[in-house]
């Protein structure tokens, strides 16, 4: 009985420190930013991961990352690092979407 209250304490554990730690909008500078930045990762998340990649994100963190210049729009266009976190808050895959 020990043993199964031991194991569930570190699944507990290993899927809520990398919720807990990441903090997805923490360097974000307005709401509006926030809400392009999710639907960003949100696209990102139901093109690219394999069942496997669901499986194993547990939390994200998104960063600016500069501009970049778009010859096409001849625009500026913002970049974001999103550094995905598996188990126990270890890094999992970076991206970079703009």
């Amino acid at each position: 009985m020990n043993w199964v209250i031991f194991v569930g304490v570190i699944i507990i554990l290993a899927i809520s420190i990398p919720r807990i730690t990441s903090n997805e909008a923490r360097y974000l500078s307005s709401p509006e930013e926030e809400k392009e930045v999710a639907q960003l990762e949100g696209d990102f998340r139901k093109r690219s991961f394999r069942p496997l990649d669901k499986f194993m994100v547990q939390g994200y963190q998104t960063k600016p990352n500069g501009h970049e210049w778009n010859s096409v729009k001849q625009k500026s266009i913002k970049n974001y690092r999103i550094i995905y976190y598996t188990f126990f808050g270890i890094r999992y895959m970076e991206i970079e979407v703009s």
